[in-house]
């Protein structure tokens, strides 16, 4: 019995640190991959003369410094495929840019990422530092935007990447839009999962019945 009591918090503190470990690994990957991915997106920028991609480049700045003050978790999930669900959500930083765009395009491109920037800003002053990646209980969110729709930051992400897709038009581009997207949807099922288990979210799914897009999903 002795025994059993000196390993009890001996287990608690090594299962902290190693959650303290982790975090700060995941922090400073994105760091790095967010860095080069800015890195390019600015040199097209101030070399080329190019803006199509500034809307789309502020608002992943915005998810990375979210990202990085967000509220520690209450309940996060341990499967594998989450983990795999949530890696997907950083896909955007793998869009390519592309020369060349016909100037409509461009510009309209330019203009519905716009659209998605500033819808991205608006749910965040509801979200607060509740943003996350892996599927957590961060507390649960019935203001603002959702009321609409129980996921307004997925929508308002698919927006500006619609928008970055038609200004930087390229088979590449598209098809990394629709891989991300089934990892959007495999998120948003793991987080209704998670907030189902732990929290009161059931209620309010039945309160605010879209998920993405009212009328359509």
């Amino acid at each position: 019995m002795q025994r059993t009591g000196v390993q009890a918090p001996y287990r608690i503190n090594s299962g902290k640190r190693l959650r303290q470990y982790s975090s700060a690994a995941q922090d400073a990957a994105l760091i790095l991959i967010a860095a080069f991915f800015f890195y390019i997106h600015i040199r097209r920028v101030v070399g080329d003369g190019v803006y199509t991609s500034i809307p789309f480049v502020v608002e992943q700045a915005l998810l990375v410094g979210l990202f990085l003050s967000r509220r520690r978790s209450r309940a996060t999930s341990r499967r594998l495929i989450d983990w795999v669900a949530a890696a997907g959500s950083w896909l955007p930083f793998a869009f390519m840019p592309v020369d060349g765009v016909a100037g409509g395009l461009a510009a309209s491109g330019t203009g519905v990422q716009m659209v998605g920037l500033c819808l991205t800003i608006f749910c965040f002053t509801a979200l607060g530092r509740s943003f996350g990646i892996v599927a957590a209980n961060r507390g649960l969110k019935v203001n603002g935007p959702y009321r609409i729709v129980r996921h307004p930051i997925y929508f308002a992400h698919a927006v500006t990447m619609t928008g970055f897709v038609i200004a930087n038009l390229h088979a590449y581009n598209a098809a990394l839009f629709a891989v991300i997207m089934v990892f959007q949807v495999c998120r948003m099922n793991a987080e209704e999962r998670v907030l189902t288990e732990t929290g009161d979210y059931a209620l309010y799914a039945r309160q605010v019945r879209w998920r993405l897009v009212p009328g359509i999903y």
